[in-house]
């Protein structure tokens, strides 16, 4: 009998799972004794992620800590549900955590206002540029939403990047503006990932990127000025 995988999902490389919850991105990360769950999909009882938990013959218990990128729905959906299945605190940037606990409505469009129902879930740490998470620093990006973070560990060169930037038929882009808290901001803020040196790029949406990050990034940030940003009138 195979043993059982040290973490779940599907394996991206060694101790890193990707969940593919639909069009959104989970991922699962060990080091020593820490198992992190990087987002929670969008379904209200995270039924892809308990699925890849029970298919890798790991525990939902052996998580430790809770990562959200940020607030919106689909990255936080089942938090609450885990957050009852487990014990394992939530963490998320301090910029996001009145949207997640719902103290503050979180901004969505009417459709999704009209068909989604918003899950508000406790977070136990609060979290700023530059805090550490196990192995894990912490990266501010915002723009998509105020509190955007992207995860990232320095010694293996694997960047957890949420929706600062994500992954579309094999180029590097950003989610639709409509979706931004603050479009320039985050075109901005491509410029701080561009100063990280990453080998694995996890993305919130599309597939893992495992080479040539620093020249689809240079790519994406010299086209996002006339893909996502006004013209000035003239």
């Amino acid at each position: 009998m195979n043993a059982p995988s040290r973490t779940a999902g599907t394996s991206v490389v060694d101790d890193v799972g990707w969940i593919a919850g639909g069009f959104v991105n989970a991922y699962t990360f060990r080091e020593g004794n820490e198992t992190f769950l990087i987002d929670t999909g969008f379904s209200r009882n995270a039924r892809p992620i308990v699925r890849a938990f029970e298919d890798s013959r790991v525990a939902l218990s052996s998580v430790t800590t809770v990562l959200l990128t940020h607030h919106h729905f689909d990255h936080m959906g089942g938090a609450a549900y885990l957050l009852g299945n487990t014990s394992a605190p939530l963490a998320c940037h301090r910029d996001d955590v009145p949207y997640v606990t719902g103290a503050t409505r979180p901004r969505m469009p009417l459709l999704m206002r009209l068909f989604v129902r918003f899950h508000p879930a406790p977070v136990a740490r609060p979290l700023a540029e530059g805090d550490r998470v196990g192995p894990l620093v912490v990266v501010h990006t915002p723009g998509h939403t105020p509190g955007e973070v992207a995860f990232y560990h320095p010694g293996r060169k694997i960047l957890f990047s949420g929706d600062s930037v994500v992954e579309r038929k094999g180029r590097l882009t950003l989610p639709g503006v409509k979706y931004a808290a603050n479009i320039e901001q985050a075109v901005r803020s491509l410029d701080l990932l561009r100063k990280l040196d990453v080998d694995v790029l996890l993305p919130g949406h599309g597939v893992p990127v495992k080479k040539e990050f620093g020249s689809l990034l240079d790519d994406l940030i010299r086209r996002a000025p006339t893909e996502f940003l006004r013209r000035p009138s003239a």
